[in-house]
């Protein structure tokens, strides 16, 4: 049966529209993740941060307004979502620039359609989306994080914040390259410290899911400093909370298990310069930076970072120190494609000197520095 619903409030067209097309509840965080994920393959690594950046006001903006789920999105939310955008996220004050929320409506538009295909919105709710006519002109930043400045971050960590939920979640991220989805997946029993060679286990359930399902499952040696790490944590600090189904998640909140949000909103708190040093390169007033001040406008930081920049960051390392491929993609679940065109940053110098020491190495432990292999 077709219902006419021109002439509806565009409240009562929603439900209609949820009714008769079966949306499948998603929430915001998982709507943008896998879009996140749908994009990882097309662009570069750059912007994929740009994406996650942006994407992170539109989240901000549902949490602020308990939107929970993506099929109750309307029209309405999405005019409503881009007033708030132009006029309160503006760090320091003042209304974006048009060039800037042209760049955030059509990744908004697109994710939209994404999540029409995949059921998540009623089919039409993309042309909602008003799109600025001026050109873009926006850069974007740097995915990487400056070593030096990883260094600072974990020493802070380990000096002020030993064993507390963010010193565990940049510990997890910085020792296994793994997606923000599988540290989120973690519960108590993943953790192994019972030997001398302690690793962590990566499992598709459920209601935590991988990426790329069972095939994403593996173990993870770990240091035995984290280990420790966590082993404290858990005795320590942990909030103890089971969820609906039994399970004891490693990082909690009041609420049950941490959510995938509140893992992205430390790591971009902590990889803000002013953290560590006290400092900002920005020339900023640190005490009036709201990126500074507030948790939920840490990613307004220039120079803060997204979860995926770690994982980025350690993929990328391990390749210039010579770490086998087939090591990287089982560790990190990654494919090698997608490995050799999104985490080479190296040039052909740098690759043939890499090689020059890879065999150096194996020939001297070999035959005692003799000149052939």
């Amino acid at each position: 049966m077709t219902v006419e619903l021109k002439g509806l409030s565009e409240e009562l067209q929603q439900e209609i529209r949820s009714y008769n097309t079966g949306l499948e509840p998603l929430s915001p965080e998982e709507g943008v993740e896998k879009y996140i994920e749908w994009k990882e393959g097309e662009i570069r690594p750059q912007t994929i941060d740009e994406y996650e950046t942006k994407l992170g006001h539109f989240l901000d903006y549902c949490d602020s307004n308990d939107i929970d789920n993506l099929n109750n999105l309307s029209g309405r939310d999405i005019k409503e979502y881009s007033r708030y955008r132009r006029d309160e996220t503006k760090p320091n004050g003042g209304e974006l620039s048009s060039n800037t929320l042209k760049d955030d409506m059509y990744i908004l538009q697109e994710m939209c359609r994404f999540l029409a295909e995949i059921e998540a919105v009623y089919e039409d709710l993309f042309k909602k989306v008003d799109i600025p006519s001026l050109e873009a002109g926006e850069g974007v930043r740097n995915i990487r994080i400056d070593s030096d400045h990883l260094n600072q971050i974990i020493e802070h960590l380990e000096t002020y914040e030993y064993a507390t939920r963010e010193h565990i979640i940049w510990c997890l991220f910085t020792e296994t390259g793994r997606r923000p989805s599988d540290i989120y997946a973690l519960d108590i029993e993943d953790h192994y410290s019972k030997d001398d060679k302690p690793y962590i286990k990566i499992c598709h359930r459920e209601e935590t899911q991988l990426k790329n399902g069972k095939k994403g499952e593996t173990k993870i040696a770990i240091s035995d400093y984290t280990s420790k790490a966590i082993e404290d944590y858990i005795a320590k600090n942990r909030i103890d909370v089971e969820t609906e189904n039994g399970r004891e998640p490693l990082l909690t909140s009041h609420q049950g298990r941490l959510s995938k949000q509140s893992i992205r909103k430390e790591v971009y708190r902590y990889s803000c310069p002013c953290v560590v040093t006290d400092e900002c390169p920005h020339g900023r007033d640190i005490s009036q930076c709201d990126a500074a001040q507030k948790l939920n406008h840490a990613y307004e930081c220039p120079s803060s970072k997204p979860p995926y920049a770690l994982r980025h960051t350690y993929i990328t390392e391990r390749r210039n120190q010579g770490v086998p491929v087939d090591v990287l993609t089982e560790r990190c679940d990654v494919s090698e494609p997608v490995l050799d065109k999104h985490y080479d940053e190296r040039n052909e110098d740098e690759k043939r000197e890499l090689r020059r020491e890879i065999l150096e190495k194996v020939r001297s432990e070999r035959n005692n520095g003799g000149r052939y292999l």
